[in-house]
């Protein structure tokens, strides 16, 4: 504590133990400074009304410094405060604010002679003040409790409670989002002054109406513009089904409640790992120990598949998938006693779901065979009747999985052809180019796009996709951070990192709260590709030490597809450090958990980052061993232009280039710089693709390569 934060403090002790009992207008400086219990030298001695004035500038000062030194008293007699935790639910969430402004109210009904003291003082401006001699500007106090009082109060406002408010309103607005920087501080002083007014002009209110009536107003006038309107549903579905509850545990009415609640959450997609809590929650209610209706077996079979979904958003991915496996299990064995068309509906549901569980783990060949039964299902019936079918939506909702999972299996020609078609088709069905199933589907582009080794198009089409759903949608929700996070990933691919640290570093999705409330997934992904940008800016340190930590995080998990993943990060930073030596032992670590089939593109991204160990070891044998194990993936169905396959092959040609071998260059670089375009429309590597820029510089200076030419290009106009 610096000596003016002491010196103020020994003043509100001071002027606190004189307002107690004296009138305002009856204060004298002098009574107030002869109060002040501050050791000078070692020695005691009596203050002036004039060191008193040099110190607090005005009475306003005086009198909210005395204010915060006998609340700070009041609070602690009454219990240590303990730091408040996130509340489970919003209603907590409102509870645990009016708790906290109880305790204001309550200080009010002990301290009332002083709070209005201090009311009359807080207004009270000085002749001296108004003089056109006197300073403009406001003093400089300490960045503490008691210089921020003192600032409050030379502005003639009281903060004296803000302290008591602000981790609790912190806690509270967790619940429901991520406030930013700032906000918890500057809406508990905002409170902490209303209360003060409110409180002290209602001396004879009972406290715990007063209190309620002040967390209503935080509620409405801080809360709900921060987290959205949304809150206002969950509010009111959580208190019918604590209604519900009061009425009898387990009773219909409140399972009926809790599908509300559980509607309310899953339709923002914020509260992803509340909303699987609910869920299960849920579940318990609608399975009685005898044997449900047919009402209560479809149910069940909906809310099991809600409770995957959230779960696979989340990132628990084993639970996810037990979810769904009980889904399918009840379609089969139970609803399909009751009705076989609704079965089969359940269970091409549950079927497309364990798929997309599959693509997640790192699974995709297996994902796309159950999604491939799935679309093929969900076909029938689905091109009948134009407009916005229900067979329809289901149709084209496991046509979108059908393409994520091509591309993910390395297909990547045939998933973007797919995932093409799907926006046409949502885009003819729909009509809206900007409605937020058709900018869903473009999204899904974005991502095959940069797959097929086009990160120009995915950048141009993730862009103008993520900006619409990021209008239609809540900043914390997952899917404006999911597509913040492809497009870091376009970024990467172009070799920009500090586009890419813009755009996480200004998103929720690098949050802590954001990988325990919305989803850890996505948040890990997230901290992968902030890491390899670091590296790309030359701060391998650091995102070494980052890659390391979340390895460590992982590590208890199974070795699915995200944890590989990062397992590669780590490996490819490593061996940018010039540790040829550790990333070799990462890497050995990732061979020895993938499977077959598994993931082909992972896969090949292993075989190409152990290549490159094994050149910068020196083992010219081993490498090319690699290399040729990451060619033969074409006869795993990895598609021959794959950009990974691609990419190993320039590896190769730079190689043998820097060893002074001129011998097959030609052969090695064709397929990169061919620009007959595939299948889907477009050359293998699209234009400003860093691989095609490498190849033709490579292809140029070893003067060994025949560069396709194209035919010049002339405008009509200028013809």
């Amino acid at each position: 504590m610096s000596a003016q934060e002491r010196r103020l403090s020994a003043i509100g002790e001071a002027a606190a133990g004189v307002l107690r009992h004296t009138d305002y207008h009856l204060v004298r400086a002098e009574d107030v400074a002869a109060a002040v219990r501050l050791s000078r030298e070692g020695q005691s001695g009596r203050r002036s009304a004039v060191w008193l004035y040099n110190e607090v500038k005005s009475r306003r000062v005086l009198v909210a410094l005395a204010l915060h030194h006998a609340f700070v008293e009041f609070a602690d007699r009454n219990g240590p405060p303990e730091r408040p935790v996130t509340p489970g639910s919003l209603v907590e969430a409102r509870d645990l604010v009016t708790q906290s402004l109880l305790l204001v109210a309550r200080f009010h009904r002990a301290e009332a002679f002083l709070t209005q003291q201090v009311q009359l003082g807080i207004g009270d401006i000085a002749t001296s003040e108004k003089r056109q001699s006197a300073p403009q500007g406001a003093p400089s106090w300490p960045d503490s409790a008691m210089g921020r009082a003192a600032a409050a109060g030379w502005a003639g406002r009281v903060v004296a409670y803000a302290d008591h408010l602000r981790p609790v309103i912190a806690a509270a607005a967790h619940a429901v989002c991520l406030p930013p920087a700032g906000w918890a501080r500057a809406c508990a002083e905002k409170l902490s002054d209303l209360a003060f007014d409110a409180l002290t002009d209602d001396a004879d209110g009972p406290v715990d109406r007063q209190a309620a009536a002040l967390s209503a107003h935080w509620y409405e006038r801080h809360l709900i513009p921060l987290a959205g309107t949304w809150i206002n549903d969950l509010d009111v579905a959580e208190r019918t089904r604590d209604v519900a509850r009061r009425a009898g545990v387990g009773t219909r009415a409140e399972a009926d409640a809790q599908v509300s609640v559980l509607r309310s959450i899953l339709d923002t997609g914020i509260l992803l790992e509340r909303a699987s809590r609910e869920a299960a929650e849920l579940s318990r209610l609608l399975s009685p120990p005898e044997a449900g209706t047919e009402t209560d077996l479809r149910a069940r079979c909906d809310v099991e598949s809600r409770r995957g979904l959230a779960l696979l958003r989340y990132g628990d991915l084993e639970g996810a998938q037990a979810g769904f496996r009980s889904s399918l299990d009840l379609a089969e064995n139970e609803v399909k006693a009751y009705d076989r068309e609704a079965a089969a509906l359940y269970a091409a549901r549950a079927r497309h779901n364990l798929g997309e569980v599959l693509v997640e783990r790192g699974r995709p060949v297996e994902g796309a065979e159950l999604i491939g039964q799935a679309h093929a299902a969900r076909a029938e019936g689905a091109g009948e009747s134009a407009g916005v079918s229900p067979s329809w939506r289901r149709f084209t909702l496991t046509a979108q999985a059908a393409a994520r999972a091509a591309v993910r299996a390395g297909k990547v020609v045939d998933g973007l052809i797919k995932a093409e078609a799907v926006v046409a088709d949502r885009h003819a069905r729909l009509g809206d180019p900007g409605d937020i199933n058709v900018v869903a589907a473009r999204v899904s582009l974005g991502e095959a796009l940069l797959e097929a080794g086009q990160p120009i198009e995915a950048r141009h089409v993730l862009q103008e996709a993520g900006r619409q759903r990021a209008d239609l949608l809540q900043p914390t929700a997952y899917w404006p951070n999911h597509d913040t996070v492809r497009m870091a990933q376009v970024e990467l691919t172009l070799g920009d990192p500090s586009a890419v640290l813009r755009l996480l570093e200004r998103a929720p999705v690098l949050d802590d709260w954001f990988a325990a409330h919305v989803s850890f997934r996505l948040w890990a992904e997230a901290r992968t590709a902030h890491a390899l940008a670091m590296a790309l800016g030359d701060d391998v340190g650091t995102a070494l030490s980052g890659l390391r930590e979340l390895a460590d995080l992982l590590a208890p998990a199974p070795a699915d597809g995200l944890v590989l993943s990062v397992a590669r990060a780590l490996a490819e930073v490593q061996l940018w450090s010039g540790d040829p030596a550790a990333a070799p032992a990462t890497l050995k670590r990732v061979r020895a958990a993938e499977t077959e089939p598994g993931d082909p593109p992972g896969r090949a991204r292993t075989l190409l980052l152990a290549a490159r160990c094994e050149d910068a070891r020196g083992d010219d044998k081993a490498a090319e061993r690699h290399r040729a194990a990451l060619e033969a993936l074409k006869d795993s169905g990895v598609d021959a232009q794959h950009p990974l396959l691609l990419e190993g092959r320039y590896d190769a040609a730079a190689h043998r280039f820097e060893t002074g071998r001129f011998d097959g260059l030609d052969e090695l670089l064709a397929p990169l710089l061919k620009r007959a375009p595939l299948a889907h429309g477009r050359p293998p590597l699209g234009d400003g693709h860093p691989l095609l820029l490498k190849a033709v510089t490579l292809a140029d200076r070893s003067g060994a390569v025949h560069l396709p030419r194209a035919p010049r290009q002339v405008l009509w106009e200028d013809a």
